[in-house]
């Protein structure tokens, strides 16, 4: 059984091996020339042996090789095999029998190929679906752990809160803010977040309509920093409609964000204008977890202007998707 697996191993490395085209031309000269030699060391005569060697040819380039380098060897191991052990076209007795032989040939070795490239194909398709689950799998397990973190680092201040009945609200809102966050997300190929949508999909709960105004340049946010990001804005929200620029009806909020020339770094400022007179807060709650810098928001700087709150976070990994910016 152990040999059994590992001859399979071998076989589908073979098979999923990405080649060069140096690497291809010469295993496509080498399964050309080999089946000659070996017919010539087996028995050089033509009327004894039929080209029982060719058909390895066959299998071995379609498996191996692109179609097009499959084709050249198994053009050439023929053009090698009448060269060698065939009488001269202009010699041959072109009777029905000899035509109708030469075509059944052609049609076995287009099928043969067929199914070969259709059974390479099939495996290297199957190490690719499985190559992907693996990586679902690390990333959903990645997930998880930060899921827990943010939700340790949700509680951890829950014994200071005034009583058990105002803690049990404001969690269940964090969760609550939490399970949406991580709706807008998908395993996979959609796991990172689009600009705007990420941040206009975040503040639509809030129905604030026009009065955080957003802009910037439409970027992609990388996976990491997108619950960070979704729940550091949520707090920013919460904490505007209880104490900022939108507890009363004449404030309003700007947010901007922008990539560094680097392309790399994406900036964030959240700027509160037009609200009461803001104070720093007299003790630190459950929301200054999700404004600090950890991993995804790799620095966050938060100010209580008297005239209003303003908040800049720093991305690393994003990049732009347009070259244009919101109106």
């Amino acid at each position: 059984m152990k040999v059994l697996t590992g001859v399979s191993g071998v076989m589908q490395a073979a098979l999923i091996k990405q080649r060069s085209l140096a690497e291809q031309a010469l295993l496509s000269a080498g399964l050309a020339i080999v089946p000659a030699l070996l017919r010539l060391v087996i028995d050089p005569d033509p009327g004894t042996m039929p080209f029982l060697v060719f058909w390895p040819t066959v299998l071995l380039s379609a498996l191996l090789l692109e179609p097009w380098f499959a084709a050249l060897a198994v053009i050439g191991s023929f053009a090698l095999a009448l060269m060698l052990f065939v009488r001269p076209l202009a010699q041959m007795a072109w009777t029905g029998q000899l035509l109708v032989s030469l075509v059944l040939a052609l049609c076995c070795v287009v099928l043969a190929m067929t199914m070969a490239i259709v059974a390479r194909t099939t495996v290297r398709e199957l190490h690719s679906v499985t190559r992907q689950q693996d990586s679902f799998n690390r990333e959903l397990r990645h997930r998880t752990r930060n899921l827990l973190a943010i939700i340790q680092a949700l509680s951890a201040r829950g014994p200071r809160a005034e009583n058990p009945l105002d803690f049990f609200r404001e969690f269940s809102d964090r969760l609550e803010s939490l399970a949406k966050a991580s709706d807008l997300l998908r395993i996979g190929t959609e796991a990172e977040g689009h600009l705007p949508e990420l941040i206009e999909r975040t503040i639509a709960p809030f129905s604030l309509g026009s009065r955080i105004r957003l802009s910037g340049t439409a970027c992609v946010v990388p996976d990491q920093s997108c619950i960070p990001l979704i729940m550091a804005v949520h707090e920013l929200c919460t904490n505007a409609i209880k104490h900022g620029a939108l507890s009363g009806p004449a404030g309003w909020v700007d947010l901007r964000w922008f990539l560094a020339p680097d392309g790399n770094r994406l900036y964030l400022l959240w700027k509160e204008t037009g609200g009461p007179l803001v104070a720093p807060p007299a003790h630190e709650g459950t929301g200054s977890h999700l404004l600090r810098a950890q991993p995804g928001l790799e620095a966050v700087d938060l100010m209580f202007d008297p005239k209003g709150v303003w908040c800049e976070m720093l991305i690393v990994g994003a990049r732009a998707t347009a070259e244009h910016e919101m109106a």
